[in-house]
């Protein structure tokens, strides 16, 4: 059964990570500034005009700009902005002329914009009639530049934003120009530079963790359009661990690190007691209710090898049923007893915790922790996912920073994207197990996607061992409702005695 469901649960991460893309889209932007849309030249006196262009990209960088005039390219013309003085031919016939400039991105994103000019050629002798100089339509622009959408800042260390952008018009002046931080206006609103740059420091004082939208709406006095500008940030927290006090086992002399959490004191890494290795391939099959000891991946009969490896070192061993609970034909303890009675495999002064220890933890780190949104069930009245507003994240209090991986579950748990924060140094990382079938005596390695841990209880149900399993698919611990195959091999955490 465990085999299956989480079959299940690697289905539905590969689903989460295909459609996860927080890459603001590339957009370009271009104008002709000179000369403006419906200029007329007069060749009997003007032998050249002055071109002038402008453009931008708001991610990436611009790759290609191609500046023509009727549909002969200039050369010379190859960044923005630029001005250019385009000289007549002296043939130049008269008529209409087009000039067309095109800014490409390099995400293949291009914007092209024009201006038509008309060309005359007044007689010697004649005076020509003055035609008024249409005056150009007004192009508002902004930008922000920083910060850009997508990036984290940590509150723990980072006390205020540089939040720096543009605002312009080709034409007359910024008649509004509206900053907003969180969907609060800035006011009052930063001054902006005679080139239309401008800069402003928010200070994160107080502020919650999540996303931080940034938005900025600029309107021109010639026109009723107002252009808008937003990028989005995520703020986290980064709690600092207390600090772990150490003991020494004395079996072996391993300095193991342990934490005071409410009423109890835990381990703040996975026991690494290993007073023999066995070779999955030949003790599982002949196994008969003995202590098995496994390192993870490792598939020798050299102890001194297999506590070499990296496996052993960050993840310690894992035991079977047998070896967890320290003796052979163990039968278990109540899942209710506080504390559970089991020493088991643990040092002198500790014992494996019963699955009612396990729930004190939880509910005591939930106690100290905010109220997040999650878990989410179907409303057969409104015929919709509901999702509660008073869900504990107790996974992100005690997994450990390094480790896990993305979450496939952050659409109905969404405090996930948050990450662990490893709030009581309790440092709970994902582990693979030694798991063996159960018909066919065989086993194998079983790793889930770096997303869950599972330990030994001291209750022995229907099926085996009793589990608590921590992984970053609920919010909560899991606790197994028929036990696991005795012969594998999983992680243990060990509480310590009562003083």
């Amino acid at each position: 059964m465990k085999k299956y469901a989480f079959l299940l649960v690697a289905l539905f991460t590969l689903w989460a990570c295909s459609d996860d893309d927080t890459t603001p889209q590339q957009e370009v932007t271009c104008s002709i500034t000179a000369p403006a849309e419906g200029t007329i030249i007069d060749l009997a006196t003007a032998t050249s005009m002055t071109i002038k262009g402008e453009g931008a990209v708001n991610v990436g960088e611009i790759e290609s700009v191609t500046l023509k005039v009727n549909g002969k390219s200039v050369s010379e013309v190859t960044k923005v902005p630029f001005s250019y003085d385009y000289t007549f031919a002296a043939d130049q016939a008269i008529g209409d002329m087009k000039i067309e400039l095109t800014v490409k991105g390099d995400a293949g994103k291009e914007k092209t914009a024009t201006a038509n000019v008309t060309l005359k050629k007044t007689e010697s002798g004649t005076d020509p009639e003055p035609e008024p100089e249409p005056e150009p339509e007004q192009e508002v622009t902004c930008e922000i530049t920083t910060p850009t959408s997508g990036e984290t800042f940590d509150l723990a260390t980072v006390t205020e934003l540089n939040i720096t952008g543009k605002a312009a018009v080709n034409v007359g002046t910024v008649e509004t120009f509206i900053l907003k931080v969180g969907g609060v206006e800035i006011a009052p609103a930063p001054a902006l530079a005679e080139d239309g740059t401008f800069s402003h420091t928010y200070a994160l004082t107080d502020q919650l963790t999540g996303e931080l939208s940034i938005e900025l709406a600029v309107k021109g006095d010639k026109t009723a359009t107002v252009k808008i500008a937003s990028v989005a940030v995520t703020l986290t927290r980064t709690v600092a661990p207390p600090t772990a006090e150490t003991f020494t086992d004395e079996r072996d002399g391993h300095v193991y690190k342990y934490v005071t959490i409410g009423t109890q004191s835990w381990m703040a890494e996975n026991l690494a007691y290993l007073p023999v290795i066995n070779v999955p391939a030949n003790d599982v099959p002949t196994y008969n209710q003995n202590p098995l000891y496994f390192v993870f991946e490792y598939e020798g009969a050299d102890k001194a090898e297999a506590m070499q490896t990296s496996n052993y070192k960050e993840f310690g061993v894992l035991y079977n049923w047998y070896a967890a609970m320290g003796e052979a034909n163990a039968t278990g303890a109540s899942a209710d007893a506080v504390p559970s009675g089991v020493q088991g495999v643990c040092p002198a002064g500790w014992h494996l915790p019963s699955k009612a220890e396990w729930k004190i933890l939880e509910e005591f780190v939930a106690s100290e922790l905010p109220d997040v949104k999650g878990e989410g069930y179907y409303s057969e009245l409104d015929y919709e996912w509901v999702f509660k507003t008073d869900c504990k994240n107790v996974w992100s209090a005690l997994a450990g920073i390094k480790g896990w991986g993305k979450s496939p579950n952050e659409d109905t748990h969404p405090d996930f994207i948050n990450g662990p924060k490893d709030k009581y140094g309790l440092n709970i990382i994902p582990c693979g197990s030694s798991y063996s079938t159960e018909y066919t005596m065989t086993h194998s390695w079983w790793k889930e996607s770096d997303s869950s841990i599972l330990y030994w209880a001291t209750d022995n149900q229907s099926y085996g061992g009793g589990t608590v399993q921590i992984d970053n698919l609920s919010y909560l611990p899991t606790y197994s409702r028929f036990g696991t195959d005795s012969r594998c091999g999983n992680s243990v955490r060990c509480v310590r005695d009562s003083q």
